[in-house]
């Protein structure tokens, strides 16, 4: 059986993968730097969670390609680009040039890729990519502020930032099985240029043909969708996956995404205990830390708590431009100095919050384990007693927060 190695962009977007091959019972590591140690042998996956969504699009690329050699080092032989299911990109980048890379790496002259996520309210049809049911350029992602979204066809986000050309890969002929998939994937093969094939999946049984058609292509895109589906054939060889302890929660929020605004409401409601992060002129991210760790220090030892920065776009101050990074440096200071303190349980809101603070605490592999919501495993570093959940802006129920702090207490 061979060894499923994966690079995703972001690090809530590798725990998301991390969580479809825990659903299918695969032991999964999850490295948080492009390098893979020996605990990769006892793995069936491998994921890679870096932070290249939005950085310069030459760096992605080294990035990504260290990333690819240590997989390879690792033992993995069939690999993925994980990306996000909005397709969170620009015309430069950097979907297209990290795909083409790869595949230049590898040797591949065709990708299959699709956002398609059905459990997660993602589906393509004709090219064009829904998010709930509205086309994805009619989403609160048209006013994204690093990678606004103003289209929905994926092909067309995609042209831009390729040198080969993009195809697509139709519902019709996807509804037409295996064989006919695979007829499509050699016949774009032929063609003198690499092809991008943007495949259309509405149900997750669309999905599962993409899967088995897809089997031996060197290299394959998309969200947690497909790789999903593509776990779901695998047969576990690892072994058992761990579990999750009680204890004091620290739920550090930094995403303004609509469902986290709803969940820090929702814990606030419950009585959770909650102190908000808000700079002004002349605040630093050290001023920030250590105004949140005052408030944490009085509150009872044994309570799970809530330190937060998202916000509603109405409610940030114009006169700091650069609150955002403030914030995300603030929650890693605080998350280090949380771990140094003993609380061994943290729920981390926002994808580019989780990276700092997995940055901050010098985080390199974990394994995954149970998942806190759908897309949001916890993650565990053995050597600390460490777990973690990382969870994307737009994942769990409203009541995740709440629930997460009571399994903490009632374990």
């Amino acid at each position: 059986m061979t060894k499923i190695g994966v690079i995703a962009d972001d690090v809530t977007g590798a725990t998301d993968v991390a969580a479809a091959f825990s659903r299918a019972g695969l032991r999964t590591l999850l490295a948080l730097t492009a390098e893979v140690d020996a605990d990769a042998t006892d793995a069936d996956a491998i994921v890679v969670g870096l932070k290249t969504r939005s950085i310069a699009v030459a760096d992605a690329v080294a990035q990504s390609l260290d990333a690819l050699r240590a997989l390879q080092q690792g033992g993995a032989d069939t690999f993925y680009l994980k990306y996000c299911s909005t397709f969170d990109s620009t015309p430069e980048g950097n979907i297209g040039p990290v795909v083409e890379a790869l595949a230049e790496a590898l040797g591949a002259t065709v990708v299959v890729t699709t956002p398609a996520a059905p459990l997660h309210g993602r589906t393509v049809y004709q090219g064009h990519l829904f998010v709930g049911g509205r086309l994805l350029n009619e989403t609160h992602m048209r006013t994204h502020p690093v990678t606004p979204m103003r289209d929905s066809s994926v092909p067309r986000l995609l042209e831009p930032q390729v040198q080969g050309s993009v195809r697509t890969l139709p519902r019709e002929t996807v509804q037409d099985g295996v064989d006919a998939v695979r007829a499509a994937v050699t016949a774009a093969a032929a063609e003198p240029a690499m092809v991008h094939l943007v495949a259309d999946a509405i149900e997750e049984s669309e999905l599962a043909t993409l899967a088995e058609a897809v089997e031996g292509l060197a290299l394959v895109a998309g969200s947690a969708g497909l790789i999903g589906a593509i776990a779901q054939r695998r047969e576990p060889q690892g072994g058992r996956i761990p579990s999750t302890p009680a204890g004091r929660t620290a739920i550090l929020a930094g995403s303004c995404s609509a469902r986290t605004l709803e969940q820090v409401e929702r814990f606030r409601r419950s009585g959770g205990a909650a102190h908000r992060l808000v700079a002004g002129p002349g605040d630093t991210a050290e001023g920030l830390a250590a105004a949140a760790l005052a408030w944490w220090a009085g509150q009872p030892d044994d309570a799970s708590a809530m330190i937060y920065s998202s916000s509603p776009a109405e409610e940030r101050d114009p006169r700091v431009p650069d609150a955002g990074t403030l914030y995300e440096q603030a929650a890693g200071l605080i998350a280090h100095e949380l771990v140094d303190r003993g609380v061994g349980r943290l729920l981390i809101a926002g994808g580019e919050t989780s990276g700092e603070v997995v940055r901050a605490l010098g985080l390199r592999t974990a394994l995954v384990g149970e998942e806190a919501a759908l897309g949001a495993p916890w993650i565990h570093d053995p050597a600390r007693d460490l777990h973690l959940v990382l969870k994307s802006g737009n994942f769990g129920e409203p009541e995740l927060f709440v629930d997460v702090a009571r399994s903490g207490a009632s374990r």
